[in-house]
């Protein structure tokens, strides 16, 4: 994931982005992905409390970083306002996985379910954003439209 932000970064300031937009994007997506990891590291098997936190650092960042990058982009001349937006789209399921396991942590009968379905459905949506955007970042580069 790292290396995604890096590359979308990148972009961004080819594309002549806002500098400050773009650091600021990318802080929560590193964020993000070093939560990402320590889930990897911190299995709910072996330490529920230190998943939790890596997960909470995933969830949270892919919320701002989703917003953030959309932002940038929006503003960029030269992307796609849809591009733009799809950022957006996918802050949403990351905020409505956030309200349900919210939900859970004060009562898990309310909402258990909801909050399985709204973490997969985050999970298709966030993998086809990233996709997406390096569909769009390379295609750019293939057409000329950013020197590499």
């Amino acid at each position: 994931m790292i290396f995604f932000f890096l590359n979308l970064s990148a972009y961004l300031r080819r594309k002549n982005g806002n500098t400050i937009l773009i650091y600021i994007s990318f802080i929560p997506g590193l964020l993000s992905s070093i939560g990402t990891f320590f889930v990897g590291v911190f299995p709910y098997t072996i330490t529920q409390e230190l998943h939790n936190i890596s997960a909470s650092a995933f969830f949270l960042g892919g919320f701002a970083y989703c917003i953030l990058y959309g932002i940038t982009e929006w503003v960029t001349e030269g992307v796609s306002k849809v591009l733009a937006c799809s950022g957006f789209i996918v802050s949403i399921f990351f905020l409505l996985f956030i309200i349900f396991t919210a939900i859970n942590y004060f009562n898990p009968t309310i909402a258990l379910e909801q909050s399985h379905i709204t973490e997969w459905l985050l999970m298709s949506v966030l993998m086809a954003w990233i996709i997406g955007q390096e569909a769009i970042m390379t295609r750019d580069k293939r057409n000329g439209k950013i020197e590499s």
